[in-house]
């Protein structure tokens, strides 16, 4: 009987998601923080709800624990409230609103299967439909897991690093805050430029961190680099692109120049961690011939294009980091 009650449980997870996600996407979060005490008659006349649903919904919110029913009104509990504050919120909501359309693709996992194909919206070319709200929940993640990433990696005496990807850009502003004598290099898509800027102003290395526009599978990194840093990079494409990537990566550096890759990876069978299978799934889904890979494929990409005494390095649970040198 625990196979299936276990069975049941993993299946059951959806519905759990799916009303805190909703909670997200109708703004129902935002209402609290900005109110902090609703009561359903609150709710109601602000999303034009019905009394059966609106009670229903918040009764389940109660369940899962992020919000708690008072005698005439429902509050987010104290120790959520820094989660749902000013300052945390916004990013952890453009986090919950990728996982959203997410969750609306994975609905297509058999038509991917039987296709060979990623789901797309209809009308949709580009991976991702909202831009800024991908870039943002990057930013999200990049922040829950900077200061495991700061601590693990040593920096001292490196002079410009080519943040490959960086997005927003929090890895980069923040090795630049931590070494006054680095100068960082965000290399990431055109349209994700105006974003990363509004990062890069708010930061006291401003004058040390450039955004470099251009096309990871096409376009020149640059030179004179010492150090590269790509996280969340290779598992967007197939081997023979990150080949080619990584050999231009190597080309862009100096002598006794040291690469970075941070991303997820699977156990030798391909099997484990869980984090990892599911986030190769989430690839099939999303993309052409992105995957989650093995430390070995890894290495032998890297060993491939030149790159000699790598290691790997233990992150946060859900990534690891690979080490190399030129």
């Amino acid at each position: 009987m625990i196979h299936k009650d276990k069975l049941l449980e993993d299946v059951f997870q959806y519905r759990r998601a799916v009303i805190l996600l909703s909670a997200a996407s109708s703004g129902l979060f935002d209402y609290f923080i900005e109110k902090h005490q609703l009561t359903p008659s609150d709710v109601r006349e602000k999303f034009g709800w019905t009394e059966h649903g609106t009670e229903i919904f918040l009764n389940s919110l109660c369940a899962t624990g992020y919000i708690r029913k008072m005698k005439d009104y429902y509050e987010i509990p104290q120790e959520y409230q820094s989660v749902f504050s000013q300052d945390n919120y916004p990013l952890i909501k453009e986090w919950l609103l990728h996982e959203w359309q997410l969750m609306n693709r994975w609905i297509h996992l058999p038509d991917v299967l039987e296709s060979g194909k990623p789901y797309r919206e209809p009308g949709k070319t580009a991976i991702h439909r909202n831009h800024r709200n991908f870039i943002l929940s990057m930013a999200h993640r990049e922040r829950e897991n900077l200061q495991t990433l700061l601590e693990a990696v040593d920096l001292y005496g490196y002079s410009h690093l080519l943040d490959l990807g960086g997005g927003p850009g929090i890895f980069a502003i923040s090795f630049a805050e931590k070494y006054p004598g680095l100068k960082a290099t965000v290399f990431d898509a055109p349209e994700t430029e105006t974003i990363a800027r509004e990062f890069i102003q708010d930061s006291p290395a401003r004058n040390r961190v450039t955004f470099h526009p251009g096309d990871f599978l096409t376009d020149d990194f640059g030179s004179g680099f010492d150090v590269a840093l790509l996280s969340s990079i290779l598992h967007i494409y197939g081997p023979e692109e990150n080949c080619d990537v990584l050999s231009r990566v190597f080309h862009s550096l100096r002598s006794g120049s040291k690469i970075l890759i941070r991303d997820f990876l699977l156990n030798k069978n391909k099997t484990g961690p869980l984090i990892g299978a599911l986030f190769a799934v989430n690839m099939l889904v999303n993309t052409d011939r992105g995957n989650a890979y093995t430390y070995a494929e890894m290495k032998s990409w890297l060993t491939q294009v030149g790159f000699s005494r790598i290691r790997k390095i233990r992150l946060e649970g859900r990534m690891m980091l690979l080490e190399g040198y030129k």
